[in-house]
């Protein structure tokens, strides 16, 4: 525990003086006392001299520990959350959980956010003697951008920062709202979990797969939330570790984590620069008192900061309203109608055609039979009268002499008129 109290403002700057000759703005620096580390809280009247709010992550030597300091607007406090995932202890920035204010930035661009400074110490970590499924063989740390409702899933959901390098991550927020049932497959409904209570796919999976470890070892591990008691290392070995790849690769009818219909991610687009430059790297080593090659290995910057203060919308929206839906059904309908009308128009008028040209060719050729017949008797009445009884006669040799079947071709014939 440690407090102090204010006597003057001579004081506070006698005391600031020495404290900036030992404090390292985001970078590591051997802490041989926590002294060091809270005196940033005692003299907050001297934080314009950095952004308007900012974290120092500060790797303590002497008790192997993380310590996370931030400034936000003069008050100091202990911003990291300790928390545990399938990799162990982690830590969260900004959380906002056992009451912690909630930091903001009124900017954006790179160094309006968060920027680490972190010495991995690839010295401790331990050597791999064979092979297994959580073997790793990676060197760095793995980072997630999540929101303060959603529990972290590290070891599947984040990304890797390696050392050796600068790593700039630009976010960019977006908002996506689905449809629920019967248009979409979201689920809108609140989560029946005793762990969590916003739903997210994230905790879905956390919920269910402490439920099927409790259900079937009897244990639960240390990232996993409830009152079960942890496993052993015999029970992780046996039971946990198999159950768990199981359930990954095999029973996936048992975790069912629907997609929320209002969810919260965060684009990034990840850029990256060596560190540190050859006109550095003694400088760096000198001040840490390593190695350069000790600097090469194990020194990374992380730098994590909005593109822009604004977010992006994505919104699944139904392919009919019912108003929508009923105004094209009766435009079709009305398009369909009208035409099917004009069909049934053309093809009366195409009967109508047709009938009346046949019965106008059946007229005519009654017309034109009786005026045949008229025109035929006429003449026949002429011919009498204007002609002689027998102009008619004609000459046996007038009448081939094969004319009348059975009968000679010689003699005289007459007429029947005459």
């Amino acid at each position: 525990h440690f407090s102090f109290q204010y006597e003057s403002p001579q004081l506070k700057l006698k005391l600031w003086r020495p404290f900036l000759k030992r404090f390292d703005f985001f970078f590591f620096s051997t802490c041989m006392h926590n002294l060091w580390c809270k005196l940033l809280c005692l003299l907050p009247h001297f934080n314009y001299l950095y952004n308007n709010w900012y974290a120092v992550f500060y790797f303590l030597f002497c008790c192997d520990d993380y310590h996370l300091v931030c400034c936000h607007k003069n008050p100091s406090f202990v911003c990291v959350f300790q928390i545990f995932t399938r990799y162990g202890k982690c830590y969260t920035f900004n959380s906002g959980q056992d009451g912690r204010p909630l930091l903001v930035t009124m900017k954006g661009g790179t160094g309006n956010g968060l920027e680490l400074m972190l010495d991995i110490q690839q010295d401790e970590y331990l050597p791999v003697w064979g092979e297994t499924d959580e073997t790793s063989f990676e060197a760095g740390i793995k980072v997630q951008i999540h929101t303060q409702d959603e529990p972290p899933f590290i070891d599947q959901l984040g990304f890797g920062v390696a050392p050796g390098f600068q790593t700039f991550v630009s976010c960019q927020e977006q908002r996506l709202t689905y449809l629920p049932p019967p248009w979409g497959d979201c689920k809108s409904s609140a989560m029946d979990s005793d762990f969590f209570s916003t739903y997210s796919i994230t905790a879905c999976r956390i919920d269910c797969e402490t439920r099927y470890l409790v259900e079937n070892c009897n244990c639960r591990m240390v990232h996993m939330p409830g009152d079960a008691p942890y496993c052993t290392p015999e029970q992780y070995k046996e039971c946990a570790d198999p159950a768990l790849d199981f359930l990954v690769e095999r029973d996936n009818d048992y975790c069912v984590c629907e997609t929320p219909c209002n969810l919260t991610r965060y684009g990034k687009e990840l850029s990256f620069v060596k560190i540190p430059s050859k006109a550095s790297a003694k400088y760096l080593a000198k001040k840490f008192n390593k190695t350069e090659q000790y600097i090469a290995d194990n020194i990374l910057v992380l730098d994590i900061y909005f593109e822009a203060l604004n977010y992006e919308t994505i919104e699944q929206k139904k392919a009919y309203e019912l108003a929508g839906l009923l105004g094209d059904i009766g435009g079709q309908m009305g398009l369909f109608i009208g035409a099917s009308i004009l069909t049934v128009l053309e093809l009366f008028d195409y009967l109508y055609e047709v009938i009346k040209y046949k019965l106008c060719r059946c007229m005519k050729k009654k017309h034109k039979g009786r005026s045949n017949n008229d025109r035929g008797a006429v003449l026949s009445l002429d011919d009498v009268k204007h002609h002689a009884p027998c102009d008619n006669l004609r000459t046996p040799s007038s009448y081939p002499g094969n004319m009348l079947p059975h009968h000679p071709g010689q003699g005289n014939f007459e007429d029947f008129t005459c």
